[in-house]
């Protein structure tokens, strides 16, 4: 049994309650191999999941403190497979690891390392950095052994770096189980985004869309769940149009308060900037949810336009208002479109199928 090492920058707090989706993932994972994995947080070190999880304060000392500790990892526990969950940061130490200590490295995609660090929050000495930031993912792409994608857009992109290197493709865990199984569906009068409150999802367009629309359907509600920087601001903007009583923001929740939500909406709509393969429209397709959606990233992989849901130009806040428009219309095709999307997904996600297509990952 190969012993792994996951690099990432995954935030846990073991004094609270750890999320069921990596309990299950590490859990899974276990059966075929022995995780180490190290994030951010506390306590500094934790059994559990069949997994050694290590874990470092954020801040400047954490990378530093990370290559000690990885070191260590590689010569005390004698590490076979090292995985970096990133090909910026995660995967620069991955392959300064791989350099030195010759271990076997697979570099993962999970989202656009070219322009999405900059969307989500604002850098400085920005220009530099655009050139810096794709010059490491370059070394890791080419240090690389084996390189994992969650969409195939963000494997064509690595595919002219670093060509001959062996591929595979399939999406972040994401636990359908208690989504699918899911009996108690509905298709109440609201629109639902989830997700992070920053300016790389968008939500300020879809705010704008449902202005433009709630005069047409004055029984609809917009429910916006998540957290992030931008809260006071769309907050804001909630108040300039004058839809406080119509906008309700519910903060962070868990994934089966979301659920008990998501189940009950009308649609969900999702408006990035950028975005990789994003969990949150697998989770309301297996709730039998039509999808609204901007057509950038991973999203037209999972979205067929106009058979389970729609696709719109990203920042375009009048074709997101149109599309809302004739699917609040048309009750009847909103139901049909989730059918085919939870079709869609018990066919082709699922727990068992991540676990196997990652072992046979590691081990091919």
């Amino acid at each position: 049994m190969k012993k792994v090492l996951f690099i990432g920058v995954t935030k846990f707090d073991f004094e609270k309650s750890p999320p069921l989706h990596l309990q299950k993932k590490f859990l899974g994972l276990s059966k075929g191999t022995k995780p180490y994995l190290l994030g951010r947080g506390r306590p500094f070190h934790k059994k559990i999941w069949g997994a050694d999880v290590y874990l470092l304060p954020q801040g400047i000392f954490f990378w530093p403190l990370a290559f000690f500790l990885t070191v260590y990892l590689c010569l005390v526990k004698r590490i076979d497979v090292i995985i970096s969950q990133s090909p910026l940061l995660e995967g620069f130490l991955g392959s300064i690891l791989k350099i030195l200590f010759k271990k076997e490295l697979i570099v993962e995609i999970h989202g656009d390392w070219e322009d999405g660090p900059f969307l989500s929050k604002k850098r400085r000495f920005e220009s530099f950095q655009r050139k810096f930031i794709p010059a490491i993912a370059r070394f890791s792409f080419k240090n690389a052994d084996k390189i994992r994608g969650v969409a195939r857009y963000l494997i064509k992109r690595a595919k002219e770096i670093a060509p001959k290197k062996p591929y595979f493709l399939f999406p972040t865990f994401t636990d359908l189980e208690i989504f699918l199984k899911e009996s108690s569906i509905s298709y109440n009068n609201y629109i639902l985004f989830v997700g992070q409150l920053e300016e790389v999802k968008g939500t300020e367009y879809l705010i704008d869309a449902f202005a433009k629309t709630s005069k047409d359907f004055p029984d609809f509600k917009l429910i916006i769940i998540g957290e992030g920087e931008e809260r006071e601001n769309l907050k804001s903007k909630v108040k300039d149009l004058k839809l406080l009583d119509r906008v309700e923001f519910k903060g962070k929740l868990s994934l089966e308060e979301t659920k008990n939500i998501m189940k009950d909406c009308y649609c969900l709509v999702l408006p990035s900037l950028s975005e990789g393969l994003p969990r949150v429209l697998l989770e309301a397709q297996a709730l039998s949810k039509p999808l609204i959606a901007s057509e950038v990233g991973g999203i037209p992989e999972l979205i067929e336009d106009g058979q389970t849901g729609f696709l719109f130009e990203v920042g375009n806040s009048n074709e997101l208002a149109e599309k809302l428009k004739i699917l609040i219309k048309n009750r009847d095709l909103a139901i049909k479109m989730g059918r085919i999307g939870k079709n869609f997904v018990a066919k082709n996600f699922s727990n068992e199928k991540y676990m196997e297509n990652y072992i046979q990952m590691i081990n091919n």
